[in-house]
């Protein structure tokens, strides 16, 4: 397999060969993976938006036509998963503010009011520190509401998956939400 040239495994891959896209995989992971922790700052991240990046190679390996090199093409593709990446960033610091935003503004309690708003931040901190498939399936499940089978069936990934990303972020929030209340001394009404 090491001796194929990119394309040459490409065409092995629209065959259903998995040795291919796994030399494949192997050849361009080191770089990829190089270029996005430089983006992104996270390794974690990285590593997400990589695997993502070749889940989607392979589901769509039937339809796969590169006009350039392969280097090139994979390149492109993770810039526009990295742009994707920072885009969700900020439509959830958005979200953030409004929450900030809506939170009670009472005169008499101000101090809770501003505890509320640091709790808010401690906790969308934590999901920004997530890998980007367990944030997403942590908010299909509380933000959205869906089911574990429906978030399942629309990531295409199995229902088990989908309850140990939940359990996972959970655990995540727990450990940030405690971090801060030992930090913190907070209202008793909290």
């Amino acid at each position: 397999m090491d001796r194929l040239s990119d394309i040459d495994l490409i065409g092995l891959i629209r065959g259903n060969d998995h040795s291919a896209f796994r030399e494949l995989y192997n050849r361009h992971r080191g770089p990829l993976l190089q270029q996005a922790c430089l983006k992104t700052g996270s390794v974690a991240d990285a590593e997400d938006i990589l695997q993502e990046l070749f889940i989607h190679l392979w589901e769509k390996r039937h339809s796969l036509h590169i006009t350039g090199t392969v280097p090139a093409y994979l390149h492109i593709a993770l810039r526009n998963r990295i742009i994707n990446y920072y885009h969700s960033a900020l439509t959830r610091l958005e979200h953030a503010r409004q929450h900030a935003d809506a939170l009670p503004q009472a005169a008499d309690n101000g101090q809770m009011a501003l505890a509320l708003k640091e709790l808010s931040a401690q906790v969308n901190d934590a999901l920004d520190l997530m890998p980007e498939k367990m944030r997403v399936v942590y908010l299909k499940s509380r933000e959205e509401g869906l089911s574990a089978p429906l978030i399942a069936s629309q990531l295409s990934i199995s229902e088990q998956t989908v309850r140990n990303q939940i359990s996972n972020a959970l655990k995540r929030l727990k450990t940030k939400i405690d971090a801060y209340y030992k930090g913190q001394s907070l209202p008793n009404s909290l």
